[in-house]
Formats: structure tokens, C-alpha cells, sequence
């Protein structure tokens, strides 16, 4: 058996372009209908960006799990 780690590796991929590309964004404090619009997509941003965190952590747990049940397969009876 290999640890395959590819999706979970292009996860974090994708996270870590995003998080590079978000980061240092200026924050517009004026209200005004364009400030409205780029903040608002900047909050989308940053609950796809912890949703990314959170896949990358599942798919982890996913091979955690496989790894486990292959490693002690009386483990996997139990339930």
C-alpha cells in the first residue's frame, strides 16, 4: 500500500495560491456601492478559502482512515 496524498496536496495547492493572491487586499471603508461589491466578493473569497481548509483537512482524515484499517484490520470490525 502507498499513502496516496494527491488530492488533499492539490487542495492545499489551490489554497495556498489563493491565500497568496487575497493576501495584503485593501479593504474599502467608504460606503459606496463598488466598496459593497468588493468587499463582498472578498468575503466569498475568504469562506471558500476556509472551506478549502477545511477539504484539505477531510481528504487528510480520508487517508488517515484508509491507513488505519488497513493497519489493524480488527480495528475495522468493531463498528
Amino acid at each position: 500500500m502507498k499513502i496516496d496524498l494527491t488530492q488533499a496536496r492539490a487542495t492545499v495547492r489551490e489554497l495556498a495560491e489563493a491565500l497568496e493572491a487575497l493576501d495584503g487586499t485593501d479593504v474599502i471603508e467608504r460606503p459606496s456601492r463598488e466598496a459593497r461589491r468588493l468587499n463582498s466578493h472578498t468575503s466569498r473569497t475568504l469562506l471558500r478559502l476556509a472551506h478549502l481548509g477545511d477539504r484539505a483537512s477531510v481528504e487528510i482524515m480520508d487517508v488517515y482512515h484508509d491507513f488505519k484499517l488497513r493497519d489493524d484490520p480488527q480495528q475495522g470490525n468493531d463498528h
